[in-house]
């Protein structure tokens, strides 16, 4: 499972801030469209039932002459148990080898 945990705004809303790793943006969009989301627009933005996800494409990281996708995902929701239920679905989806 990938490192995570819930964090709140200024505002006092939760959300999850993620660095990922080996996975393009348009796995980690597939995988928000497969637990209940809806693309909104071509910015990259997953709506689902009181969850809303950002991803943003980050530079590689270089390891000598090795270079690894990075990306972000955050993820903010309407409160702390539709995070929990969001990131456990999520969590097993992003696993990857390597990164």
């Amino acid at each position: 499972m990938i490192p995570w945990q819930i964090e709140y705004s200024e505002d006092g809303l939760p959300f999850v801030h993620i660095e990922l790793r080996s996975v393009p943006l348009w796995l980690a969009e597939s995988y928000l469209v497969k637990i209940g989301g809806e693309v909104m627009d071509e910015e990259r933005l997953v709506r689902g039932d009181g969850w809303e996800a950002r991803l943003t494409p980050g530079e590689p990281v270089k390891l000598v002459s090795l270079r690894i996708g990075r990306h972000y995902l955050d993820i903010s929701g309407k409160d702390e148990a539709t995070l929990q239920q969001v990131m456990s679905r999520l969590g097993v989806m992003l696993m990857r080898g390597g990164g």
